[in-house]
């Protein structure tokens, strides 16, 4: 049989090449770039929704706590303990666990967990009620006890977070006041000793997803809880001084994400606020979800990494064409001067 033999052109091979082959490559380059940065805005919407979310469960478990305390404030029984008693001195001590109030305050720390400890007093700071044996009979030259009593115009506080160490757990106090029915003045105060330390394991697990970490932070920058850190390791966000440096802070914007570089490398950290610092002055937290971008940005980073190479190789190839041309063309300007000169005419069948 006759041999099949295909002659092409190398002028336009590499026309062909260059047309083709490269412009495609970098068409490839470009779009999985544009891949890459569609896919860092979609996890950083993600991260921003579980930013929300557990932001979102913070503020209403704290609000769900403020709230039982204020429903044991309005109780009439805790409001007839703090307008019949007017003093608590040893004597009235020895009956005061077993009033009325006492009992009621035992029952709702029984039904509520939370609950690790109540006192009531009234306003003298006297001690009224309480769920179990207080540490003293008067609170009147507490700091606590007359932020809240407020001279008479009571407000609402939450302590910062304080460690039980006999029942290892985390809580923080929140005292509300006791007000009068008919004028409106505070005339007692609550306080319990309210646990939160299923709401603080909630951000101490290793990860979330894939490579992703969440950290509860204080408005300057301190870790409340987060993997392998608490409040108490006095330990700074790194994510969250990237974040303070580029919007000031998160408290002027409730929640959105940004790329920060960081010293380890760029990471996408999504952030909200609780909201709970417009009411409580020291709980300015917020809800942080970070992960390295590289992490992130996995799945399309390879497609990203062969894209580039392919680029390369073209160019590659077309440098090794556009020598091998160069080179024979010369060789063919040779041989045709050696035809020339020997009176021979040269042949234009070749091609390349």
């Amino acid at each position: 049989m006759d041999r099949l033999e295909v002659r092409v052109s190398i002028t336009k091979l590499l026309l062909a090449l260059i047309v083709v082959i490269v412009p495609l490559s970098v068409i490839g380059l470009i779009l999985t770039q544009h891949g890459d940065r569609s896919l860092a805005n979609s996890v950083g919407n993600d991260f921003k929704t579980i930013a929300q979310l557990l932001s979102n469960e913070v503020s209403q478990a704290m609000k769900t706590r403020i709230a039982d305390v204020n429903t044991l404030a309005k109780d009439p029984v805790i409001l007839a303990a703090v307008q019949g008693r007017k003093a608590a001195g040893k004597a009235a001590d020895k009956t005061m666990l077993g009033t009325p109030a006492s009992q009621m305050l035992r029952e709702r720390k029984g039904l509520n967990p939370q609950f690790l400890s109540i006192v009531v007093t009234n306003q003298d700071g006297d001690v009224v009620a309480a769920s179990q044996q207080p540490a003293k009979l008067s609170y009147a030259q507490d700091a606590a006890w007359q932020s809240v009593f407020n001279n008479g115009q009571g407000k609402a506080r939450i302590s910062d977070i304080v460690d039980d160490e006999f029942t290892k757990s985390d809580y923080v106090n929140i005292g509300v006041p006791v007000n009068d029915p008919s004028s409106g003045a505070t005339i007692g105060i609550v306080s319990a000793a309210v646990n939160v330390t299923d709401l603080l394991a909630r951000f101490r697990d290793a990860q979330i997803g894939n490579g992703a970490r969440a950290e509860l932070v204080n408005d300057d920058g301190t870790i409340v809880s987060g993997p392998n850190a608490d409040v108490f390791a006095h330990l700074r966000s790194s994510q969250f001084g990237a974040i303070r440096d580029s919007i000031g802070g998160v408290q002027g914007s409730e929640s959105g994400w940004l790329m920060a570089n960081l010293q380890n490398g760029p990471q996408i950290v999504a952030y909200s606020s609780t909201g709970l610092k417009q009411h409580f002055e020291n709980l300015g937290w917020s809800v942080l979800v970070s992960q390295e971008e590289h992490i992130a940005a996995a799945p399309i980073r390879g497609l990203e990494h062969f894209a580039l190479v392919m680029v390369i190789l073209s160019v590659f190839m077309l440098t090794l064409l556009f020598v091998y041309y160069f080179i024979h063309r010369a060789q063919d300007l040779d041989e045709i001067e050696r035809n020339i000169q020997a009176g021979q005419p040269h042949s234009t069948a070749a091609s390349y």
